[in-house]
């Protein structure tokens, strides 16, 4: 059974839920539950933090002058941090750009089958799928591997008959 999507009118959205779901697998896939914070909510509290902690050291500064360098690194370090979530999600939707936003997978017995990427045909084996993480906004099919897929939550209904006809059903977490 054959996949398309085409994210384009809400790559950002999509990208920040299923990135956030990809980098916290191993929770999602513990505890069978597919909650958790966006990339782009994750990213602002960990930026939140630094900035508190900046404040505190920027308050010690009163007691003890050389608290306010620690202040000042802590506050660059958090805005390099930033700045790096801003270029990674910048390159990839300038890579997704490039690609029309739109993606073809294959579900049949031997697996998941991708070529979107530069031609390249990889297929994945079922004993490679983690899991499928039905989020508000995505699918999101994750592998043993730092690769996963995610579409549309429109292909749902699409992706759960090809993942329960040919895959483990046990694998789908809502």
């Amino acid at each position: 059974m054959k996949i398309n999507s085409d994210i384009s009118k809400d790559f950002f959205s999509l990208f920040d839920e299923a990135r956030g779901i990809a980098l916290r697998r191993k929770k999602i896939l513990k505890n069978k539950s597919s909650k958790c914070l966006t990339y782009m909510q994750r990213k602002l509290l960990i930026l939140a933090i630094m900035f508190v902690v900046s404040l505190f050291f920027l308050i010690l500064c009163c007691w003890n002058m050389n608290m306010i360098l620690i202040s000042w690194i802590v506050a660059l370090v958090a805005v390099v941090y930033l700045i790096h979530a801003i270029a990674t999600i910048a390159l990839v939707y300038f890579y997704r750009k490039d690609q029309d936003f739109k993606n073809t997978i294959t579900i049949d017995k031997h697996g998941i089958t991708d070529e979107s990427y530069f031609g390249i045909k990889m297929t994945f084996r079922w004993e490679k799928i983690t899991g499928v993480v039905i989020g508000k906004r995505t699918v999101t099919i994750l592998t043993d591997m730092p690769i996963y897929f995610y579409f549309d939550i429109s292909s749902k209904d699409d992706i759960i008959k090809a993942i329960e006809k040919y895959g483990d059903s046990k694998k789908i977490i809502k």
